[in-house]
């Protein structure tokens, strides 16, 4: 008895040490893997600025940290992004500028200082460049668009644009060579747009000033627009909503005077100044939390994000705009938090993320501090 006693004690001693041994083995190795994460994160790759002093280098990770982790955490994505062959180099990597440092009026201080939590929202093409909108996260700076030459992919310079809106949307109409962007106006959501003219003319260090809009136009029907699309002479607004149903409204562009270039409806109102009022010619229901529209030959695509899960991109057929329920979706991919607006160019998706953003950067989930270039079919056959 004494015997199995002693037996019994050191099976026991043996067991304890063994299983004290493998808890601390799993919790030393996820020890390292939260470390390393958190290294790979926090750790950000050397700031690089342009002749501004605005940032052009990757606000976290390296290029070979960036593709190692997006191919280990969503392999499909991958894939279509650089596996797949390019329909487009237009966009692919690209860096977005100005995470780490943005030169911009600050407000709170009435003069330039620089800002480090520029949060990118909108993105699109317009004529040789590709621009991105951004918002401070602190709302102590000015909004700006940042202009990147789509053929070289080098930055070019960083517009200022008036006040601090939650600048949204972006779009170009390549008819009147217009650009227009999503934001607000006297507490209601509101177009304005300026002219590919001013973007190309437009230098700070001469006139210290934000570009001056040619359009602003309210849009009483919308509470909040959050993207806008250009496609087949209209002008697409989607409207975000965190809980319930949004909406797609189209307006379509005149091309005749008074109204040649902006947006008119049959009951459009001219009010004082430049301001006008619009209603919608067509609206359709969308679920909510939408940041992104695009048009891809019969296909629309939303992107739908908010808070920290993994994003969503959702296919349709044209034919579905009155009708675009996600549960009827031809085709739903994941894809990792914080996607904003999404744009179609010869083939490729560019696809935007705010996650780059100090403001929205966390150690565990997958920072894209670089514009996504994807082949569209590829990501349909994945």
């Amino acid at each position: 008895m004494k015997i199995f006693k002693k037996v019994f004690r050191s099976c026991f001693i043996v067991l304890s040490l063994s299983l004290v041994v493998i808890i601390s083995f799993i919790a030393y190795h996820s020890y390292l893997e939260h470390k390393s994460v958190k290294i790979n994160v926090y750790s950000r790759p050397a700031l690089i600025k342009a002749a501004d002093g605005n940032s052009i280098s990757p606000s976290y990770n390296s290029l070979y940290a960036y593709k190692k982790r997006l191919s280990e955490r969503y392999p499909n994505i991958y894939q279509a992004a650089f596996d797949a062959p390019s329909q487009s180099h237009i966009g692919s990597n690209v860096t977005i500028p100005g995470l780490v440092v943005t030169r911009a009026y600050d407000y709170t201080k009435k003069k330039i200082t620089e800002a480090d939590e520029m949060t990118p929202q909108g993105i699109t093409i317009a004529d040789k460049y590709i621009l991105v909108s951004a918002y401070d996260a602190k709302n102590r700076h000015a909004s700006v668009i940042y202009v990147i030459n789509s053929h070289t992919q080098k930055y070019v310079k960083t517009i200022q644009v008036p006040g601090r809106p939650h600048l949204g949307g972006i779009t170009y109409d390549p008819v009147a060579h217009n650009i227009w962007i999503t934001g607000r106006q006297n507490g209601q959501a509101a177009l304005m747009s300026f002219s590919l003219k001013k973007l190309k003319r437009y230098d700070y260090k001469k006139k210290h000033k934000s570009v001056q809009y040619d359009h602003i136009v309210t849009l009483p029907t919308v509470e909040r627009a959050s993207c806008v699309t250009y496609y087949d002479n209209q002008l697409f607004i989607c409207l975000f909503n965190k809980y319930c149903k949004g909406q797609i409204v189209s307006y379509p562009i005149s091309r005749t005077k008074p109204y040649k270039g902006t947006i008119i409806s049959d009951q459009i109102k001219a009010v004082t100044g430049e301001v006008s009022w619009a209603l919608g010619s067509g609206s359709a229901g969308l679920d909510p939390q939408i940041q992104g529209l695009a048009f891809y030959q019969n296909r629309i695509i939303l992107s739908q994000s908010y808070g920290s899960q993994d994003s969503k991109l959702y296919f349709y057929s044209t034919s579905a705009l009155n009708n675009l329920d996600n549960s009827k979706a031809d085709k739903v991919v994941n894809l990792p938090p914080y996607l904003e607006q999404i744009h179609a160019v010869d083939g490729q998706l560019l696809m935007l993320f705010e996650s780059g953003s100090k403001a929205y950067a966390r150690d565990n989930m997958m920072v894209m501090d670089r514009i996504l270039s994807v082949n569209i079919n590829a990501l349909l056959g994945s």
